[in-house]
């Protein structure tokens, strides 16, 4: 040990302990603001939410991967079949080069506005449990 390690302060370990801390309902999850209390209800709310996102992100993965295989198989087709030249270059080849964009953006625009309308639908659900709170 030099000089400068017996100057320096000792490490201290930090951990939680959980059970020191008190089970308090009030304390805020997820989205919510620090500080606001936490309803049961908008738990309950806030889960359905994320089970909505999730289904929705599956079925636009399981829906995008099935139409590019398709879609990759009738490239496999024309090109092993007639593959007729537009402006000397193969179908296939434009098909493969320009064919996926609209596919990627249908799927995207498809998520993006579902994903919109679940998250309407939250807040939607969430603001009545707020006013039929603040209403007891």
């Amino acid at each position: 040990m030099t000089r400068d390690d017996a100057d320096r302060p000792q490490r201290v370990r930090v951990s939680f302990d959980s059970t020191a801390a008190p089970a308090d309902s009030t304390r805020t999850q997820g989205i919510a603001l620090p500080g606001a209390p936490v309803h049961e209800a908008g738990a309950v709310f806030l889960n359905d939410l994320m089970r909505a996102q999730l289904r929705l992100a599956g079925a636009c993965l399981i829906g995008f991967l099935l139409v590019s295989l398709a879609f990759t198989a009738v490239i496999m087709i024309m090109a092993s079949t007639a593959d007729p030249p537009v402006f000397g270059v193969p179908a296939s080849w434009i098909m493969q080069a320009y064919g996926y964009y609209p596919i990627i953006l249908l799927f995207s625009v498809v998520f993006a506005r579902n994903a919109a309308r679940n998250e309407r639908r939250y807040r939607g659900l969430a603001d009545d449990d707020e006013r039929q709170g603040a209403g007891r």
